[in-house]
């Protein structure tokens, strides 16, 4: 088996030999910069809302006429707009839970662990 690969070896570095390697011309550097150079060149971004001016005064404007005309020509009467419907017929009930004391430290524990993490965290940010 080493014999086989001495031979592929062999081919290999005589097929390189024959084939040579190639040489870039002698301005490639200078033709790659120029290149980059006219690529980089570009417009700047010019920022633009995507709610124009003229869009947020028409927004404005419509919103003040239509509470005005609400004011003046209401729809419906005002007295019974603000009554919520009663909702006596439905009836919530959530299962009790029961927890030992050894449970609720743990959980409580747990909890003020997973508050402090960020302020400590915004300190050591700070000092490195």
């Amino acid at each position: 088996m080493d014999k086989q690969s001495n031979k592929i070896d062999e081919l290999a570095h005589q097929l390189i030999n024959e084939a040579g390697l190639e040489n870039p011309s002698a301005d490639f550097f200078s033709n790659v910069m120029d290149k980059i150079e006219v690529k980089s060149v570009s417009q700047p971004i010019v920022y633009q809302p995507l709610i124009s001016v003229k869009m947020w005064l028409l927004l404005i404007s419509i919103t003040i006429v239509s509470i005005v005309l609400l004011m003046y020509f209401p729809i419906i009467n005002s007295s019974s707009f603000f009554q919520l419907p009663s909702f006596n017929y439905l009836s919530f009930k959530l299962p009790e839970i029961h927890l030992s004391k050894t449970t609720i430290y743990g959980i409580g524990f747990l909890s003020l662990f997973l508050i402090q993490i960020p302020f400590l965290k915004k300190q050591i940010d700070q000092r490195f």
